[in-house]
């Protein structure tokens, strides 16, 4: 089974996203903002990451230059 992050900053589209993909069995876990997500990337194992560009603290585009080093 695939494990996808979710990390954007509205909370309405987490739950959307997350109902969604459950529904198509997948398994969830969301971050609200980059650093959040780079956290979840340190503990779990992650196979697909849905990332909004435009978030607090650290948004999409340096959150995947920083895993892309």
């Amino acid at each position: 089974m695939f494990h996808i992050l979710v990390a954007d900053d509205d909370k309405h589209i987490r739950m959307l996203l997350r109902a969604v993909l459950e529904n198509a069995n997948y398994t969830v876990t969301t971050a609200e903002n980059g650093e959040e997500a780079l956290a979840v990337l340190d503990r779990e194992h992650i196979d697909l990451v849905v990332l909004d560009v435009m978030m607090p603290r650290l948004d999409g585009y340096a959150f995947t230059r920083l895993i892309r080093e």
